[in-house]
């Protein structure tokens, strides 16, 4: 077997890298590959890991530029080193491209072959600051995150597109609502300024002023740092402003994604990822705004709509298009299963890291 090191972005908590780093861990040829993750932080993602049977192991790894973690990065790049070597690692793969200055450090010493994941969109500038010049393969979750890559001068053969993918046996569509309400419309993410809830919020509120019986659930938390306690606070006053406390609800951190998914009749969303696929698999219209991997995960007009984000308007006015038409709704849900069957099954996109990693093993 091929032993693999993986760095996880997080193992306290469970957001969309983390998933798809579960998926592929959990779901990898286990007679040719033999993975080891390496978390952060310990908690829920690291435990999940645990319980299904992937070895994990907790190394604090720094910000690699920080001025702070100068010494501290150094000590932590040698414990990786010594793990990898522990590991008898024949290649390292980050899901999380700021870990690329860890990868390149044992990619010197050990001479093995290192692959980042993209699962942001990044800026030329950024694609140099994190020296992606130097890993060996580049899984891009889209087109549109691929094209900054190429502009910062990468070569195009290191880089492999892999779209997101979703479990399909547990997310399931259901034949009658799940709620009392008339039409509930969700948001999944960490409650953190790149999801923008606040815009959400906004959104909302101009639904509800045309006097829609509609309700809205922010789902998610938000991690215990100062910027993130302070945009939710600001994301509940928000509501508080508008007045639309009765409508609009927190439902906290959920670990029963596929029911919670169940329990809405529309996903918006308004960053990208993961749950776009999960709202499909489960059978529910998607409105997206055109930003990451967004306008090549959704049909437009068939498994739902892209929709610019300002003015908000827009998106306001296609909720309650839909709010009003439950057998278009319903339509575009029923398309939105069928299309996640042929374009976000987990097999797939296991067997299309393979290949990368069958790739980048014959050149080494």
């Amino acid at each position: 077997m091929v032993p693999i090191l993986y760095l996880s972005h997080c193992g306290s908590s469970i957001g969309g890298g983390e998933k798809q780093l579960a998926y592929l861990v959990e779901n990898i040829d286990r007679t040719r590959y033999r993975p080891l993750v390496i978390c952060p932080d310990d908690g829920v993602f690291a435990e999940h890991l645990r319980r299904a049977n992937v070895p994990t192991v907790i190394l604090n790894l720094p910000p690699w530029r920080r001025l702070k973690s100068l010494v501290t990065r150094y000590r932590a790049a040698k414990k990786l080193v010594n793990l990898a070597k522990g590991h008898d690692a024949h290649l390292i793969h980050t899901s999380d491209s700021w870990f690329n200055p860890y990868l390149w450090s044992v990619r010197k010493q050990l001479k093995i072959p290192v692959v980042s994941h993209v699962r942001n969109l990044l800026t030329p500038i950024q694609v140099r600051k994190y020296r992606f010049d130097r890993m060996d393969g580049i899984i891009a979750i889209s087109e549109q995150s691929r094209i900054p890559l190429i502009q910062a001068g990468i070569d195009a053969q290191k880089i492999d597109v892999v779209r997101n993918c979703v479990d399909l046996l547990a997310f399931q569509p259901v034949s009658e609502p799940i709620h009392s309400a008339e039409y509930v419309v969700g948001i999944v993410g960490r409650i953190e300024p790149f999801k923008r809830q606040k815009a959400f919020v906004e959104i909302a509120a101009k639904v509800i002023a045309q006097g829609k019986e509609i309700k809205f659930h922010i789902i998610g938390s938000a991690l215990g740092t100062p910027e993130h306690r302070t945009y939710e606070r600001e994301v509940r006053q928000l509501i508080a402003k508008y007045g639309v406390q009765e409508c609009v609800h927190f439902t906290g951190h959920r670990t029963d994604m596929p029911k919670a998914m169940q329990e809405l009749d529309l996903l918006v969303t308004l960053s990208a990822g993961s749950v776009i696929a999960e709202a499909m698999a489960a059978g529910k219209p998607v409105i997206g705004t055109p930003v990451g991997s967004t306008a090549e995960m959704i049909v437009h007009g068939e498994t739902g709509y892209i929709v610019p984000l300002e003015p908000i308007d827009g998106i306001a006015d296609k909720i309650v298009e839909l709010a009003k038409d439950s057998t278009q709704s319903a339509r575009i849900g029923q398309q939105g299963r069928i299309y996640a069957e042929e374009a976000f099954g987990v097999e797939r996109h296991v067997q299309k890291v393979q290949n990368v990693y069958e790739k980048l093993l014959i050149q080494g």
